[in-house]
Parts: C-alpha cells; structure tokens; sequence
C-alpha cells in the first residue's frame, strides 16, 4: 500500500477526484493577472460561465509538450466561477505540487495535453468534468464551473518516472545490508539481507550517480521510491502507485538528504526504528528537481 511506512508528503488531495467526459468549446474566460510564476488573481466577466471545457494559453513556454497521462509539477490556482476566494492555492503556499494526469479532474486530463512547460494556462471546467456532486471540504457546490490558472513547471512520461539507465554505479550496493532488484532506469524493489543489523541512524548512499541538475537546498525534489521494513512490512512503492511524489526540501523528511545528489541518481536510504515504525531500508530515484 502506498505511504504504508509514511515516507512522504500529502499530495493535492483537491485534485485527485475523477469526473464524466467532455468536449472543448467556446465562451468568456476570466482575466488572469501577473506573469508565470507569480501569484494570479481572477476577474470574472458578467457573462455566465462557459457550458463547455475552456483552456486559455495565458503566457507561452517552450518546454516539452505535456502528453496524455504525463506526470506534472505545477503551480495552480482553483476558484469556483465568480467566487471572491481561491478553494485552493499552490501559490501562496509557496510549493509546487506534482500529480498523474491520470489520476485527477477530466477537466485536467483533458485540458493540459498539448500545453507545455513553461505555459500559464486557465481552465474554464464545467461541473461534470470536475466535481458533478459538489466537494463539501473545498466549498465546491454541485454544478459550480472551476477556473483554474496552471503554471506548467515541468512534465514526465512514463518512462521518465525512475533513474538513468545510464547512471554510474558507484559500487557502494555492496556494502550495504540490501538487495536491489529492477535494472537502473527501471521500477525497483529493495529487500534486507538475512540476519542483517538494523539501522541506527539515518544514512544515505548513492549506488548510483546520474548526470542531472544537482538537487539544491530549497525547492522541491520529485523522487519515485519503494521501502521495506526491517521485520518485512510492506513500505508501499510509487511505481506500483503510478506516480512519484513531489517533495518540498526543508521540511525535515529524509529526502533533505538528497540535497547535492544529481537528478538521474539512484540512492539507498536506511532509517532507525521510529516509535510506531520498524527500522526502514528504500530505494529512491531522483527524477527531477525544480529550484
């Protein structure tokens, strides 16, 4: 199960519900103030909303073109049509949030393929590509439009979602009280060698070396991961998931450790006992990071 051993942060929870189907049409957006990058604000016109998905390039990047089922960081904005307030904000936040396009709205997987990274795009989304029933938690009634401004930062096929396959072996697996299975590049699984001490302290070790950007000290890392407890429990697995998770460095967890590994690079994790945890080995890919 994922997060069974609590590796990772909470993802966008807001977008993670699924709708109907529907087709792109005609009607007045909203005005989008400010560049990408920066905090939106919303002005909606006097018009009723548009009856159809409406997606507005507000600003033009020249990154790679977002495909259907993509993984993708952004920085987003949501809005109900000509609500004073946002029901959800990345922005002010100050942290970028990552999602499967297969795992969110309609309006989303429909609207974002074909943009690209470094797009500020809007999403006019009818109700039934959003939340047909309402969602009570995010103030969102039944048959309320969404308006959402996306800033594209970055995007990654399915074949991008673990390291190089070209990363270097370091020769340090050896040394360690695990086994890795999965070739570099490839979903992985970690075990721990029969009769092997359990951890102590927290250490990190790169068995392999990509060639990537090096991971800074602020930002956020986008990792894909998979754990075992020492006594054999399940520590759940972002491949088997479907996505990686996208994590904000400073904010205590293990993967600050990464801060100077290159993207691309593949690194052994083996954590002590915790109060409610047995002690923890992971295999970890950095897949990208965004400064």
């Amino acid at each position: 199960m994922r997060r069974h051993l609590a590796l990772s942060t909470v993802a966008a929870a807001a977008l993670l519900l699924a709708a109907c189907s529907g087709d792109a049409g005609g009607g007045e957006v909203p005005q989008v103030s400010s560049e990408f990058g920066e905090q939106p604000t919303l002005t909606f016109p006097d018009s009723d909303p548009p009856a159809e998905l409406e997606v507005d390039v507000v600003s033009e990047g020249d990154g790679e073109e977002v495909a259907e089922g993509d993984f993708v960081v952004a920085d987003y904005l949501g809005q109900v049509w000509g609500a004073e307030a946002a029901f959800d904000d990345s922005f002010s936040r100050g942290q970028v949030a990552g999602f499967s396009l297969d795992q969110v709205i309609q309006g989303w997987q429909q609207g974002l393929p074909g943009t690209h990274v470094g797009d500020r795009v809007l999403l006019s989304i009818p109700s039934e590509l959003g939340y047909p029933d309402g969602n009570p938690d995010a103030g969102i009634a039944a048959g309320d439009t969404l308006v959402f401004v996306v800033d594209v930062v970055a995007a990654f096929g399915a074949e991008e979602l673990a390291g190089q396959s070209d990363a270097v072996d370091t020769g340090a697996l050896a040394d360690l009280p695990v086994t890795v299975t999965g070739e570099l590049g490839q979903p992985a699984t970690v075990a721990v060698k029969p009769d092997s001490a359990a951890p102590e302290e927290l250490a990190l070790t790169t068995i392999a070396e990509g060639s990537g950007e090096v991971v800074g000290d602020s930002g956020s890392v986008i990792v894909s991961f998979a754990a075992t407890g020492w006594d054999g429990t399940d520590g759940g697995s972002t491949w088997d998931y479907g996505a990686p998770e996208t994590i904000a460095l400073g904010g205590g967890s293990i993967f600050d450790e990464l801060v100077g590994v290159p993207v691309g690079s593949r690194v052994i994790a083996l954590m002590p006992e915790g109060t409610e945890t047995p002690a923890i080995a992971a295999v970890i890919d950095v897949v990208g990071y965004v400064g």
